[in-house]
């Protein structure tokens, strides 16, 4: 089963591609996982042809079981991570996203935060036909949410998370048996 991971920022070392890694440590060791990187060569949707990031986008996409979505908490999604979506959505690269299961991690300073991107991500997601299941983590800038090896620490949010990625992984397996 592959599951595809993506952060929802194009800063490479951000809060949330670390959550994003840390969150993929908790599938099941039989699960091929993925990080998807590259949300910085998505470009507004757009009549034409698919550009090559949107065709790579759809292509990684349509080759997995299921999707693992980090996020910063924000009013509004980050623009690269709205593209994407935009693109997805469009059904121009096909029906790559309906029916597989979503995953939704959001990282935030204040739990209402959580919400709107939660809210955000899964109107976007659930437009492409996706199946959205969503776990928010508040995030004070004074905790370290991680261990030495890049795990998560807090037992609450990490029991949280497993019950998600045992849906996802239930869907996904589910689908690519049929």
């Amino acid at each position: 089963m592959k599951i595809i991971g993506i952060a929802g920022s194009i800063r490479s070392r951000a809060y949330i591609h670390r959550l994003l890694e840390a969150s993929g440590r908790e599938l099941p060791p039989s699960v091929d996982f993925e990080i998807w990187d590259g949300l910085d060569q998505m470009p507004p949707l757009a009549d034409g042809p698919l550009p090559p990031g949107v065709d790579e986008l759809c292509h990684t996409l349509a080759t997995a079981d299921g999707l693992l979505v980090a996020a910063p908490a924000h009013s509004a999604l980050p623009s690269q991570l709205g593209h994407a979506l935009d693109w997805v959505s469009s059904g121009r690269g096909g029906a790559i996203l309906v029916g597989k299961p979503v995953v939704v991690v959001t990282g935030c300073l204040r739990a209402h935060e959580a919400l709107w991107t939660q809210a955000e991500l899964g109107r976007a997601l659930a437009a492409a036909g996706a199946i959205v299941y969503g776990v928010d983590l508040t995030v004070s800038p004074t905790v370290s949410h991680f261990d030495s090896t890049g795990r998560l620490v807090d037992p609450a949010f990490r029991d949280r998370l497993g019950r998600a990625l045992e849906e996802l992984c239930s869907e996904a397996l589910a689908r690519s048996s049929v």
